[in-house]
């Protein structure tokens, strides 16, 4: 499956960015991170180290897959961007058109090929502009958690004529 990136109405843009290594995958007894750890910038859309990527038309995302400390290791890196439109090019490819940054980051810190977001190996950049320091953890089971505000209130009930019941 060929892929491209782009932020709104610009097919195959992705801003280079260098790759830099995870840091220290150290935990406290919590299973959050320590504080010397940072997330690493997503490798550009060629690079060797992404082992897997796929659109997931379920939740409109595009996720990305990586192995940042060896080729031989596990899976150790993921991101997943928001698609802006996704179609299929004159070769029956999917083609996923994306925001320009990833909006979830996941990182395998203990090291056993899996992400877990209740062990601090998520985390959410709301304003969706890159790896600079402004993530935060995020874990999709605590209550009030989300990327875009509040949950909108459904329109109340009328009744025939029109007025609020």
């Amino acid at each position: 499956m060929r892929r491209t990136f782009g932020t709104i109405g610009v097919v195959a843009v992705l801003l280079c960015i260098n790759p830099v290594l995870l840091e220290s995958a150290e935990q406290r007894r919590d299973g959050l991170p320590l504080s010397g750890f940072t997330l690493p910038a997503e490798p550009d859309e060629f690079d060797r180290r992404e082992v897997d990527a796929y659109y997931d038309w379920r939740n409109n995302m595009f996720f990305r897959v990586f192995k940042l400390a060896s080729q031989e290791s596990k899976p150790d890196f993921m991101t997943a961007r928001r698609t802006y439109k996704v179609s299929v090019n004159q070769y029956g490819y999917e083609v996923a058109v994306t925001f320009a940054h990833p909006l979830f980051y996941w990182a395998d810190l203990d090291g056993n090929g899996e992400f877990e977001p209740g062990k601090g190996e998520m985390w959410i950049d709301v304003e969706e502009d890159g790896v600079n320091g402004n993530e935060r953890l995020y874990d999709p089971m605590a209550p009030g958690e989300g990327p875009r505000g509040p949950v909108p209130m459904p329109p109340a009930p009328t009744g025939r004529s029109g007025q609020p019941l």
